[in-house]
């Protein structure tokens, strides 16, 4: 049982030393890595769209999304039922500058990147997340649709070690 936890420490260690050691300038894209100004026309209106669009955006109830709690939600209206239920509306969405990427793949499909500071209002007062959000679009009858959307919240270095402490003393 020793040898097993400290097996777990010893890897917990490596993962830590790794996520610590790489640049934290990782979390902006490398210039000119990625082909951002093809199909112009396509990517104002996939950009009009925007983050949280109203429900015409949405390709019907063929959107699934990730939420960043990790809950899983099958349609735009039971994403937005969570959100009544745990009585949140979106307060604002501000995208962290240098960090938002969309890439067209042959005019039919794209998806978007970007690092976003989220405020929520709720009853109890203001809730601020910072969220890397990934979205997909498919362009059917000459119309962008958002049909897969994830938001993973954003940890630092400390909350990230923690995280993994956590995760590998309950195994």
């Amino acid at each position: 049982m020793k040898q097993q936890l400290n097996y777990k420490m010893i890897l917990a260690t490596a993962i830590i030393v790794f996520f610590v050691s790489t640049n934290t300038m990782a979390q902006v894209p490398p210039a000119g890595k990625y082909n951002t100004t093809n199909y112009p026309e396509d990517r104002k209106a996939i950009e009009a769209l925007g983050m949280l669009a109203d429900s015409s955006a949405y390709l019907n109830d063929d959107y699934i999304s990730v939420g960043a709690e990790g809950m899983v939600y099958y349609g735009r209206i039971q994403e937005e039922n969570s959100f009544k239920k745990n009585d949140l509306k979106f307060k604002s969405l501000t995208p962290v500058q240098g960090t938002a990427i969309l890439r067209i793949f042959d005019g039919k499909t794209a998806v978007s990147n970007a690092i976003l500071n989220v405020v929520f209002s709720s009853p109890k007062g203001d809730l601020h997340v910072k969220v890397i959000r990934s979205a997909t679009y498919v362009k059917q009858m000459g119309k962008w649709y958002i049909v897969y959307g994830q938001g993973t919240m954003v940890q630092t270095e400390a909350e990230l070690e923690e995280s993994i402490k956590k995760s590998l003393l309950k195994n």
